[in-house]
């Protein structure tokens, strides 16, 4: 019968277990079944008991079938008990994962929230879940991703608080006062909030600097940090008030957005010229990472 088939020795096959080796018991057992069956002239589980089995099986026939099944009992017994140490395996390693996340941003108790809310769907997966992906195979979620994890939420939190200011004219060779130094950069930056926030409140600004080398034919932007991003959202949100302002009407404003997040913008913008070459009587603007129309007042 396909159960007396060789597993190995207990170890090594122990070693070896795998989702396969389940199923491999599994059709060994309804292959068994489907013999026993066969034997006893019946046509399903249900129809066998105690006496059917009396009436219409001998003793060498009946004592063959529960050698057989005494033998699946204990190799299901086996694979239950590596089950449950392959459970406890995983459990280790999660808690020990757990406490790396912590040691290596306790400083930060909100970037290591924000990190153990993605950590934390990971280690709910179920014993299913895990073996469905061949226990062997699996691979837990390791330090070095959960610390790539920890520094992108940082540098993410970290640019929320900046802001990227463009046509900004920068000082000639020669001009008495260079607007690249002497806190002039920070007046620029002072009355660009004054000319959207209009509140009187005094900007949080931490430093203001231009990006880049410089050169004759370029002007180059200038990157603001802030003390918050509340700071930064409330600049954005009436960044519109420029193109109305004599001082700022070339000035843009935007997010201090990362290499991706600069194509992926890229794109829109272009979407959105498109679409205004096609109907013009609309407004058009970027929110949400997606081009919205509405219709003019």
């Amino acid at each position: 019968s396909g159960i007396n088939a060789e597993y190995g020795t207990h170890n090594t096959w122990l070693m070896d277990f795998s989702v396969e080796l389940l199923h491999t018991m599994e059709t060994d057992m309804n292959s068994d079944l489907v013999k026993l069956m066969k034997a006893m002239n019946v046509s399903s589980i249900a129809e066998i008991s105690q006496k059917t089995l009396e009436k219409t099986l001998n003793k060498g026939p009946l004592t063959t079938f529960l050698s057989i099944f005494v033998k699946l009992c204990e190799k299901n017994l086996n694979i239950c008990k590596l089950a449950a140490a392959k459970i406890d395996c995983l459990k280790d390693e999660k808690i020990d994962l757990q406490r790396q996340l912590i040691d290596s941003k306790n400083d930060d108790q909100t970037i290591v929230n924000s990190v153990q809310k993605t950590v934390k769907t990971e280690l709910q997966k179920s014993w299913v879940d895990v073996a469905k992906k061949n226990i062997a195979q699996s691979k837990a979620v390791t330090a070095k991703t959960v610390k790539e994890a920890v520094r992108a939420v940082n540098e993410e939190e970290e640019r929320a608080k900046n802001l990227i200011v463009y046509g900004v004219k920068e000082a000639e060779e020669g001009d008495w006062e260079d607007v690249d130094s002497n806190g002039v950069l920070d007046e620029v930056v002072k009355s660009i909030h004054e000319a959207t926030v209009s509140d009187g409140s005094f900007p949080g600004l931490v430093k203001a600097y231009r990006l880049g080398k410089k050169e004759t034919s370029k002007t180059r932007p200038i990157k603001v940090e802030f003390d918050s991003s509340s700071e930064v959202d409330m600049i954005l949100k009436h960044a519109h008030k420029l193109k109305s302002n004599s001082e700022f009407k070339t000035v843009y404003i935007s997010p201090d957005r990362t290499k991706e997040q600069r194509l992926a913008h890229s794109k829109l913008v272009k979407k959105m010229k498109e679409m205004i070459n096609q109907d013009s009587s609309k407004h058009y603007f970027i929110r949400d990472n997606k081009v919205n129309c509405v219709e003019r007042e």
